[in-house]
């Protein structure tokens, strides 16, 4: 294996990790490692826009407030106000770089309304392309400055002596004294799902193996919208369409949301409970968007797949099933996005940094993105000011496994975790889950040098799939995007923290870590 050093890589483009790659640039040698092409990630697919209270009746309190209602109360609170705090000079950070937000003839932000929001704080670009548009500024910030590997998945991360001292890809070791996760989220473990192809869970697996702390892994969030035809998806319906005034119904044209206080608005978890429960009892659901003003103009990306299912908007109903989403948990990071591994950072969805609890709120993904790689960025800086000498890997041994194991396909997983691991849960259906993934385990935890990218990414799968499950087992109650039909009611007198997972040699190891004093929602 050819050797090559760098002082930072960033694994992934999505926006979290080409912030990072962005703030970093100038000042040290960054190489950005993407498994597909540099433009594939679920930022690039993002529609629903970026939160920030910029409104003049707004105020980062009520941001938090919303926030951690959506989360039921399950978050890391300090992160949290950080997140908050931090948004409208996010908001002007990007506009600076060139993001042209979408305003209004006097040059104010457009504001939307998505679900549990309390007031019109959405920002967003050419309607429900923002995170397009967010990507593409950012790669032209990068591509320039910093190199970018495509077509390259990251197979190992190098620990040397408790610290993350480079990667394996392509048959390279590549050596860095910072590595950042970004490689984004899990949504292809289940067979519907609002994320791109390339989402397998491979940063989630890639940590585990290097010995990293994994907090919250059960809390999956389902967006209750994707327009699906046929069995066939066609992408998310951005929330910011039910801001606008769509309604959920059934077939024969009854409201969904009518008894809930907050009506299509409700949390997603709530929403894609109920639309779940409709299609398994065999009535089917819709969006009606019939009586929107100027649909084409506020969501043009929505208009193209609609048309490219043969629907037209105004005239009929958009049909819709709930699909996998977002992971509110991930690696776990402290403030400055550190793992607990040295030498390992984690930014954007595959990190858990407490902002979202147990259910995230609508558009705080990208605001988190952005956000927690500035930190990143800012440590590591700091770090190398102070350096470190380079490892000397010249003499090292790496022990290699040479593990062969019949390898399920990516759909059995899918089809199963769907089943057993998704939007409603049991102690039956995931102790069937675990039964099933028991014989692929070890293989899983071991990826070989001469492993085909196929077989890498199914043993990604496994090992993620089975951090859920072992993870949905232990927590015996229901809250935010966990829900366990066998303890159905959220009951704070039992709650039990924050849940924590990691690697030994013989298996999983699980625990909860007390949670903080629950905070008073401060008023204005």
């Amino acid at each position: 294996m050819a050797d090559k050093s760098v002082d930072v890589i960033v694994i992934g483009s999505g926006i979290a990790g080409l912030m990072t790659a962005h703030l970093l640039a100038d000042h040290l040698n960054v190489m950005v490692i993407t498994k597909s092409d540099v433009q594939n990630s679920n930022s690039s697919w993002a529609q629903g826009g970026m939160a920030a209270a910029i409104g003049p009746k707004d105020h980062w309190q009520k941001h938090l407030e919303d926030t951690i209602r959506a989360g039921q109360h399950h978050h890391n609170y300090e992160h949290l106000k950080l997140l908050v705090k931090k948004a409208p000079q996010i908001v002007h950070a990007l506009s600076r770089l060139g993001v042209s937000f979408d305003r209004n003839e006097d040059g104010s932000l457009v504001l939307g309304m998505e679900g549990a929001h309390q007031q019109r704080r959405i920002v967003h670009v050419n309607g429900d392309q923002t995170g397009e548009a967010f990507t593409k500024v950012l790669l032209r910030a990068v591509q320039q400055r910093a190199t970018v590997l495509q077509h390259s998945p990251v197979y190992e991360l190098i620990n040397h002596k408790d610290k993350v001292i480079g990667v394996k890809t392509n048959k390279q070791v590549i050596h860095a004294k910072a590595t950042v996760l970004a490689t984004g989220g899990l949504g292809q473990l289940y067979q519907s799902t609002s994320n791109v192809k390339e989402a397998t869970g491979d940063g989630f697996a890639l940590a585990y193996r290097a010995g990293a702390v994994l907090t919250d892994m059960e809390f999956i969030q389902f967006h209750p919208t994707l327009l699906t035809k046929d069995g066939v998806s066609f992408g998310l319906i951005s929330e910011a369409v039910r801001g606008e005034g769509a309604k959920l119904i059934d077939e024969d044209g009854n409201r969904l949301m009518k008894e809930h206080p907050l009506k299509d608005l409700a949390s997603r978890d709530v929403v894609s409970r109920e639309i779940h429960r409709k299609l398994q009892g065999g009535t089917k659901v819709f969006l009606d968007c019939r009586e929107l003003n100027h649909f084409d103009q506020k969501f043009p990306g929505l208009s193209k797949r609609c048309e490219l299912a043969g629907i037209t908007p105004k005239e009929s109903p958009l049909p819709i099933a709930p699909g996998a989403h977002f992971i509110s948990g991930g690696v776990q990071t402290d403030v400055n996005a550190q793992t607990t591994i040295k030498g390992l950072y984690a930014v954007g969805e595959v990190a858990c940094t407490g902002v979202h609890g147990a259910n995230r709120l609508a558009s705080n993904s990208l605001l988190e993105g952005l956000v927690f790689a500035n930190q990143a960025a800012n440590h590591i800086l700091l770090q190398e000011s102070a350096s470190e000498p380079r490892v000397d890997t010249q003499s090292m041994v790496i022990k290699r496994f040479s593990i062969h194991c019949h390898l399920p396909n990516k759909e059995e997983i899918q089809s199963r975790m769907t089943k057993w691991v998704g939007i409603e849960r049991s102690a039956k259906g995931l102790k069937e889950m675990r039964r099933w993934l028991q014989p692929f385990l070890f293989a899983a935890r071991h990826v070989r040098d001469d492993d085909t990218y196929a077989e890498i990414e199914c043993k990604n799968m496994l090992l993620t799939a089975a951090v859920i499950t072992e993870s949905a087992l232990k927590r015996l109650e229901s809250r935010g995007g966990h829900y366990r039909v066998d303890y159905s009611e959220r009951d704070d007198r039992h709650w039990l923290g924050r849940h924590i997972i990691c690697s030994k040699s013989r298996g999983f190891v699980t625990e909860f870590e007390p949670m903080p004093e629950q905070i008073a929602i401060e008023s204005r």
